[in-house]
C-alpha cells in the first residue's frame, strides 16, 4: 500500500513540475510572438513585454491545472495535441488525487489488485514524465528562438 501512496505522491510533484513548465512556456511564447509582431522592436517595448509575460507567469502560478490548460490554449502556445494530452493528464490526475481513495475499497483485496493498482499508477507518472520532458524540451527551443531574437535586436 505504500508504494502506492508514494506513486500518488510522485504524480502531485510531477504535475506540478509540468504546472510550473507551462508558466514559462507561455511567458517565453508572448516574448516571442512580441517580436514577431515588430520589424524592429526598442527596448523599451522589450522591457514591457518581459513585465507583462513576468506578470502572466506569476499569475499564473496561482492557477488550477485546468485553468493553465486554459490559457496555454488561448496563447496558442503548445500545438492542439499537446493541449489534448494535457487534457488527457488532468482528468486521471483528478481522479487519482480526488476520486481514487474513494472509489477503490483496498480491504481484503489480494496482493495482485495492489500490484495491478500500482501498475497502472506507474503507467500514468511514465506519461506524466514523457510530457514534461517534451515541455523541457520546447521550452528550451524557446529560450534558443529568445536568445537569437534578442541577439538580431541587439537587445
Amino acid at each position: 500500500m505504500n508504494r502506492i501512496y508514494c506513486a500518488i505522491g510522485k504524480i502531485v510533484e510531477v504535475t506540478q513540475n509540468i504546472e510550473v513548465d507551462l508558466g514559462e512556456i507561455c511567458e517565453k511564447s508572448e516574448i516571442i510572438k512580441e517580436f514577431g509582431r515588430h520589424q524592429k522592436i526598442t527596448l523599451d517595448a522589450y522591457s514591457q513585454v518581459v513585465s507583462d509575460a513576468e506578470y502572466l507567469k506569476e499569475k499564473m502560478q496561482t492557477m488550477t491545472f485546468g485553468a493553465l490548460i486554459g490559457v496555454i490554449y488561448e496563447s496558442k502556445s503548445l500545438s492542439f495535441d499537446e493541449i489534448n494530452k494535457l487534457k488527457s493528464l488532468l482528468e486521471k490526475r483528478n481522479y487519482f488525487t480526488h476520486e481514487y481513495f474513494k472509489l477503490t475499497k483496498f480491504e481484503g483485496e489480494s496482493e495482485e489488485f495492489l500490484i495491478d493498482e500500482f501498475n497502472a499508477l506507474k503507467e500514468y507518472l511514465a506519461e506524466l514524465k514523457k510530457m514534461l520532458n517534451r515541455l523541457k524540451i520546447i521550452k528550451s527551443g524557446q529560450i534558443e528562438r529568445l536568445n537569437y531574437l534578442c541577439a538580431k535586436a541587439g537587445i
